[in-house]
């Protein structure tokens, strides 16, 4: 599979833009493997479509990561924690861009893909430039925590905005 030029970030694809066989994992499981691959490939049902299903599926994942975070920084080991950091940072953008209801669409230039989106935390910007320098700290990973949590209230208060519409 090529990965599109605008998510060839050296971030989460450090080998290029060449990725090898994908593994066989239902939604979400692949973006542990892929990062962006939804928003690359656009199979439906488009994720950033269905919100309610997609957005708890993605917490589901960093939550994941996030116990294994906890275990690597209490043992000091930030070169193993830098991978799990790299994956939540990857889903935390996917999560923001569908909670805007697109999908990510140039990560390259992720300041200016999320500085865009109308509902995000406070100073999101300032705060991602904060994990991408940085992405194997402790602090980096609160900060990621904190912002998963912050857009974690964003898609609930979402959600219950659309339910009140539709009825």
């Amino acid at each position: 599979m090529r990965v599109p030029t605008e998510f060839a970030h050296p971030l989460f694809f450090p080998d290029g833009q060449m990725l090898d066989t994908l593994p066989d994992e239902p939604f979400p499981r692949l973006l542990k493997h892929v990062p962006f691959y939804y928003d690359i490939v656009r199979v439906s049902p488009l994720p950033w479509e269905e919100i309610e299903r997609s957005l708890p599926a993605l917490v589901a994942l960093w939550r994941e990561d996030k116990e294994e975070l906890e275990r690597c920084f209490a043992r000091r080991d930030r070169r193993a924690a830098r991978g799990p950091i790299v994956r939540g940072l990857a889903y935390l953008l996917s999560a923001l861009c569908w909670l805007n209801g697109r999908p990510a669409a140039d990560v390259v230039r992720w300041e200016k893909m999320v500085a865009a989106l109308p509902h995000k935390p406070a100073n999101a910007v300032e705060r991602l430039q904060f994990i991408f320098h940085r992405p194997d700290v402790y602090a980096a990973f609160v900060q990621l925590h904190e912002l998963f949590i912050e857009t974690e209230k964003l898609a609930g208060k979402q959600m219950a905005m659309k339910k009140r519409m539709t009825r």
